[in-house]
Formats: structure tokens, sequence, C-alpha cells
């Protein structure tokens, strides 16, 4: 029972594999008929417009220039595993500069054109890097981040996930920080954070995908998970995994037009490409795993060891749930432990997967190795609660929504309920305190990976088979269309419920593939009071 959530997902998701050719140049009558929709309304919807500013002031700024071959030199795979610096908060305070800016970094010894983050904080200097600092806090802390922008074009700063106020200089990806600006965000951690694996990166519309794509991405971390473990699990080793790809063209530069999220690319785990990881046989870790790039999806193994699983998305699960795979699409968080018997060499994959007909085909790539030595002897026993959460599932639902998903290959714009964003349509008005249910309709043939900002959702039913939840999420896959026995076209379809806890606001739901969220898949909700006006 422990794999029924991953089980369930990956039979929707094998059933629609299965009803489709997975090829994109599929011209099938059904493929026309899926697309008439969203092709007539991109030819009326405001294509240039843009959430921030002009169309000049929203392209990607010129990178750098071009680097020669023999100063880039060649990526080097094997390397040994380390972690970025962690920025550990302070008597309750964390406080730090971050500086956004386009600039040559390594990366597994290459090195390239990247957008990246450089760090200062408590009197240390921390220099650009692929992988930024781990931030790391505790609930109830106060985090105050001086984003300075050095990218010659305009930015910001998302924490995603953490359940904060939208609004002012706290979570609001409605900041607008010029080239040469300062922006001070000052977040108040509720003491009821949950612990867990959050992420920071920009969220500036819609050059997110560039930003993100170029290295614009680091993990935050909610101290108190290890306190959640019984007491002979609370000193294991901890890993810090982040997952990345990049792309480099011949000037040497990570692309930031045109990118292209189905070409051959390199994945990398903490800026490395194919590292190796060491273990004692019998041992126990704790494994940090965030899917922190711009587009591509991870279907993770380890070589038929199993991963338990003690938080999804930053929320601490209420029974472990144990798996020999982990899907993960961008933005996609677990904490996991992960325990090896016998001494060997275990290899950590990501398995071939394709995301739909109008999706990417990814082959199978090898990300690292983990080198378990010593004598095999029995593992410590796994814990099979965690925490209780908040279960919605008997909750009282004052309003339901129906969210439609859609997009136009032809001129790659991506729709939610027909529409591509714009910065002043309001979606929905929820109110605090209650609870409503959101069904997920995609009619598209590909796979979109929806996330709501600030409260996170309760997964209910798959293609209408009903979910044993275990936590909250805030980064949910939504199949894509198939057909029914008769060859219609039935759309995928995810129902999810959120409570409206506590912060007012407009903030935004959008997929989480940000080529997607750029082009249109993106749309505003405005939080209010009862009583409000």
């Amino acid at each position: 029972m422990h794999d029924l959530i991953p089980k369930m997902f990956f039979a929707a998701l094998s059933a629609a594999v299965l009803s489709w050719p997975t090829s994109r140049a599929d011209s099938s009558s059904d493929q026309q008929a899926l697309q008439a929709d969203s092709i007539s309304l991109a030819e009326t919807s405001d294509s240039t417009h843009s959430a921030h500013g002009t169309a000049a002031d929203t392209q990607p700024a010129p990178p750098p220039g071009p680097i020669p071959d023999s100063v880039s030199g060649y990526l080097i795979p094997g390397l040994p595993f380390v972690e970025p610096p962690t920025i550990r908060s302070r008597h309750g305070v964390l406080k730090l500069e971050l500086t956004a800016m386009a600039t040559p970094v390594r990366i597994s010894g290459k090195l390239v054109n990247a957008r990246v983050y450089a760090a200062t904080a408590y009197g240390e200097t921390y220099p650009p890097s692929y992988v930024p600092p781990i931030l790391a806090l505790d609930p109830g802390d106060n985090l105050q981040i001086t984003l300075k922008n050095e990218l010659g074009e305009p930015t910001n700063l998302h924490t995603h996930g953490f359940f904060i106020s939208p609004m002012g200089n706290q979570d609001n990806i409605f900041v607008d920080l010029p080239n040469g600006g300062a922006f001070l965000y000052n977040y108040e951690l509720p003491a009821t954070l949950s612990p867990g694996l959050y992420w920071y990166h920009p969220h500036y519309h819609p050059l997110v995908e560039e930003q993100v794509f170029g290295g614009l991405a680091g993990y935050i971390y909610v101290r108190g998970l290890k306190q959640l473990l019984p007491e002979h699990l609370q000193d294991v080793p901890e890993r810090f995994l982040h997952l990345k790809d990049f792309q480099f063209n011949r000037e040497n530069t990570i692309p930031a037009r045109n990118i292209n999220s189905d070409n051959p690319t390199h994945r990398t785990v903490n800026g490395l490409v194919q590292p190796t990881m060491g273990m004692e046989a019998g041992g126990t870790q704790l494994w940090h795993l965030g899917n922190i790039g711009a587009d591509i999806w991870y279907n993770l193994e380890l070589s038929g060891l199993e991963f338990t699983v003690i938080a999804e998305d930053g929320n601490p699960v209420d029974r472990a749930w144990t798996a020999t795979q982990l899907l993960m699409p961008p933005a996609k968080r677990f904490d996991v432990l992960v325990q090896a018997k016998k001494p060997g060499a275990y290899q950590l994959i990501t398995t071939q997967m394709n995301t739909g007909p109008w999706g990417d085909d990814y082959p199978q790539a090898l990300l690292a190795t983990l080198n378990v030595t010593g004598p095999a002897r029995e593992p410590a026993a796994l814990p099979t609660h965690i925490q209780p959460f908040d279960n919605l599932a008997h909750a009282t639902v004052t309003q339901e929504r129906v969210f439609d998903l859609s997009e136009n290959p032809n001129t790659n714009k991506f729709f939610i309920n027909r529409r591509v964003f714009k910065p002043n349509h309001v979606d929905a008005t929820p109110l605090t305190g209650t609870v409503e249910e959101w069904r997920f309709r995609n009619t598209s043939l590909e796979l979109h990976p929806i996330h709501l900002h600030v409260n996170d959702a309760q997964v209910m039913s798959v293609n209408g088979v009903p979910q044993d939840a275990r936590s909250l999420v805030d980064t949910i896959p939504i199949p894509y269309a198939t057909k029914d026995a008769e060859g219609k076209l039935v759309p995928g379809e995810v129902v999810m419920r959120f409570k409206f806890r506590k912060f007012v606001g407009p903030y935004v739901f959008h997929c989480h593939i940000l080529a997607h969220e750029d082009r249109g898949m993106m749309s505003i909700i405005n939080v209010t009071s009862p009583g409000s006006e």
C-alpha cells in the first residue's frame, strides 16, 4: 500500500502514453480537432503583452562574449560529489545579499556563460556559482534578502513553496527589479511553516525560463525534519542533491532564446556530471531531492533500491511510503531515506520517459553513482509515520472551479480557460478560511505540472481514481488527453482541494514547465477575507 499514490499516477500516465503515438509529427484528425479551439484563440490573443513592462525590456539581455573552446575546456564526468555552502540563520535571522548576474562559471569542469547568483552573508563572500548557497532556516525565522540585479535585464525573486504573504516585500512575484537596482525582501516565516525542502528562483514574466535555465535557482531548507524521525535516525547524514540540466552553444553560452527542452542536455547533480557518492553498507542517509531546472522531467531510480519518502514539496507525510521510482516534474521535491544493505556501486538514473505526443522524449541518463562500502549488514528500521496533516477529505467545500489547460503547438502558446496570461485578469477570488475544490482538465497532448503559490493542495483524484493523500503538495502533474473505448478524446483530469488558510492578496498558479508559464499558462487569484470588498 505504500506505493498507492505513485502507482495510481503511473497507471494514468502509462494509459496516456499507450493511447497515443510518441511522435509529435502526428497529424491525425483527432489531433487537429484537439488543436482547433486553441488555434482560433491564439489568433485573437495578445501575444506581445508583458506582465511587467514593454516588449523591449522583457527580452533576454545579450550574454557575455564568446568563450573559446581552449578556455572553456571539457565536461568532466565522475568527479566526487560535493555540496554547495550553506548559509544558516543566526538567532532567528538570516540576512544576506544575493546578486543576480550574467557571468562565466564552471559546470563540472567546463567554463560557460550562465546566469547565476553570488552571495554575501555575515562577512563571507560566496562567488557566482551554478549551484548557489543553501539557505537554512527554522520555522518562525526572519529571512532578509537584498536582491541586486546585474543581469542586464529585469528580474525578481520567488520563494517556492513558502506559506507566506504574497504582498509587499515578501513573496511578491509582481516586483519589477530593473537592471542595476536592488530590492529588500523581508520574509517573516510562520512558526508553523513545515520543515523540508524549498527553493528560490526568479519569477519575472516572461523571462523566467531563460533565467532559471541559466542557473538562477538554489535550495532553501527549513530545519526540523530529522526531529520527526525516530531517535535512532536523527543523526543520519544528509545529502542535498540539486537536479539541474544545461545546454551550451558554439560560443559556450547557455542559451537564453529559443530554448528547446527536447534537445540533448547535460543533467547535473550539484553542478556535476555523474558525480560519485559514498555510503557505508547498512547505513542510512537522508537525501533532499529537488528538480530545480526550467523545463525537463526526471523519473528517478537507484539500482533497484527503494526511496522512503518522508516529505513531499516541503510537507512531511503522515505515513512514510516507499517507491523504486520517483516522478519529478519541474519544481518537484522529495525528502527521502536511502539504505543499502550490501556493498556495491548503485546507479542513480533518470529512466527513459515521454511526456506526451506534444511533449518531450528523454533518454535514460546516469545522474550519479553511489559507492557502498564495508561488510554487508542489516540497516536500521525505518519509520512508518512522520507527522499528521490537515486532511481535507471531509472538509466543507464552499466553491468548485474548473480550469481547462490547452495549448497550440503551431504557435507555441499555452492557455488556462482559453486565455493566455494577462496581468490584470483575476480568475478566482477565494476567501480566507474556506476550502475550494478545483478540477484541472488537460485537453492537450502533454503533461502539465501545476503549481499554486502560497497554499498547497490535497490531490483528491487522478483521472477519476481516488487518491490516498499522505500530505499536501505544491506541484501536481496533470495527465494529458487520451482516447476512450469509442475513440473519443478524454481530457486528463486532477481534482484537488485548497484551504485558503490566512494570507490575502494576489498571487498566481501556473504550469511549472517554465516555457509554458512564460508563453501563457499562468493565472492570478486574489484571496480576500470575509466581509472585505
